[in-house]
């Protein structure tokens, strides 16, 4: 307040001298700012004795040059005139638009979209328009029985029901694939419904009311379901498969529906082990999974074999070989599947029938003279090593993989179990073992 009163002191005095106001000299906002015969220009808010001069509005060149001095390019678009207007610069070229893809000021191809492709594409592809490695753009699938045609989710013809489709079905009917089908209930004709229930013609299931007091429902001579009493698979003795049973052919389900574990087959009505090595519970009866003229890829330094199995008791041993290509590569034993734990027993026999178990992941004993090494669960890896000149012609000499699957906690009558044995390029034993 005090400058501005030392100004006006001052003009009054100049004034009393016969001197004009230098232009500038005040700052104003509005004309009443400034002394009397000056005016306010908005160009930069000062004070002037003559009218702010029309504004001259700047040339594209100006305005793109500005933008490029703080690194922005402009190739296109309506741009500020410094006269609190606008002015177009530049034109993009054919099929191009200005500002594609939200790239401002630039010019560009604007690409096809999904909601965008003629009016909105709600399903199949619509093609790009800008090149690049997509060649189309896939917008979904329609729902239900609808399709898509030209892009665009319609009900095929002849379609009286389903979604999207309306629902021009009868009350006892159903919508099946966009036809209305009314469903059989086949309990008029049969008394009861085998396992599974009965077809009902729409892809349904009937449902007749279940047999009572003891009574099954089994298939008569008159191929209709009725509840008879004591006409059971289980007062038969027959455990599984299919059976006549008081005159009528009667299912009676697989082992697992029964009640057995994994690891029961059918056979002749009873429930048995599934085990095509049943007879290998001892080292002389050892299967030999492969080897020159058995199996095939094991005359290699890496190679690999799975079987699957069955323990019958707490008591059995199953006995393994492998012949292979002598190597030094580590071997791999591991047991997976079943229920119950397992001891898993792994040596190696050079060429000249000695041990040549060097390194082992579990613990080692003796079992008929063989060096082994064994755990009770986890798989086991070993590194094999022959004493010089025991192997033979290199490339050649045959050794020999022995695995022993044993029960370590037994759970039942039949244990079933997946064995694989392999050899591997790995020189050290893998840390996860």
């Amino acid at each position: 307040m005090r400058l501005r009163f030392t100004l006006l002191l001052g003009v009054l005095l100049l004034g009393a001298c016969d001197l004009s106001v230098p232009n500038g000299l005040f700052g104003c906002g509005q004309a009443a700012d400034c002394p009397s015969g000056y005016y306010c220009w908005g160009s930069d808010s000062r004070c002037y004795d003559s009218k702010e001069p029309e504004c001259a509005p700047r040339s594209c060149e100006e305005i793109i040059a500005d933008f490029a001095s703080l690194g922005i390019p402009i190739e296109c678009g309506a741009l500020p005139d410094g006269c609190e207007g606008s002015i177009e610069c530049g034109a993009c070229p054919q099929d191009e638009i200005c500002g594609a893809n939200g790239q401002n000021f630039i010019c560009g191809c604007e690409e096809n979209s999904c909601a965008t492709f003629a009016g909105g594409a709600e399903c199949g592809v619509i093609p790009t328009r800008c090149g690049g490695g997509e060649q189309a753009l896939f917008c979904g699938t329609c729902l239900g029985i609808q399709i898509c045609v030209d892009n665009r989710c319609i009900c095929p013809v002849g379609a009286d029901c389903g979604e999207g489709c309306g629902d021009r079905c009868g009350p006892q009917e159903v919508c099946v694939e966009g036809e209305c089908c009314e469903p059989i209930y086949p309990c008029s004709d049969n008394e009861c419904s085998p396992p599974g229930g009965f077809p009902d013609g729409c892809g349904g299931v009937a449902q007749c009311a279940p047999c009572r007091d003891g009574e099954d429902c089994v298939l008569s001579n008159a191929l209709v379901f009725e509840c008879l009493g004591d006409c059971t698979c289980e007062a038969q003795g027959v455990e599984c498969g299919n059976a006549t049973i008081c005159g009528s052919p009667t299912l009676c389900g697989t082992c697992q529906d029964n009640g057995f574990e994994d690891g029961f087959r059918c056979q002749s009505g009873r429930c048995v082990c599934a085990d095509q090595f049943e007879s290998n519970d001892q080292v002389k009866d050892a299967t030999v999974l492969c080897g020159p003229g058995v199996g095939s890829g094991c005359m290699q330094d890496v190679w690999g074999v799975e079987v699957q199995a069955t323990l019958h008791d707490s008591q059995d041993l199953d006995y393994y070989e492998a012949r292979v290509l002598d190597a030094p590569t580590p071997l791999i034993a591991h047991v997976t599947a079943g229920s119950g734990d397992r001891l898993l027993f792994l040596t190696y026999l050079c060429p000249d029938g000695k041990v040549g178990l060097d390194k082992c992941s579990g613990w080692e004993e003796e079992i008929d003279g063989i060096r082994y090494c064994i755990s009770d669960w986890e798989p086991i890896v070993v590194e094999r090593r022959c004493e010089s000149g025991s192997t033979g012609d290199p490339g050649s000499a045959v050794g020999t993989v022995r695995v022993i699957v044993a029960a370590n906690q037994f759970n039942g009558t039949c244990d079933p179990y997946d064995l694989q044995v392999l050899a591997t390029y790995q020189l050290e034993l893998p840390g996860d073992f």
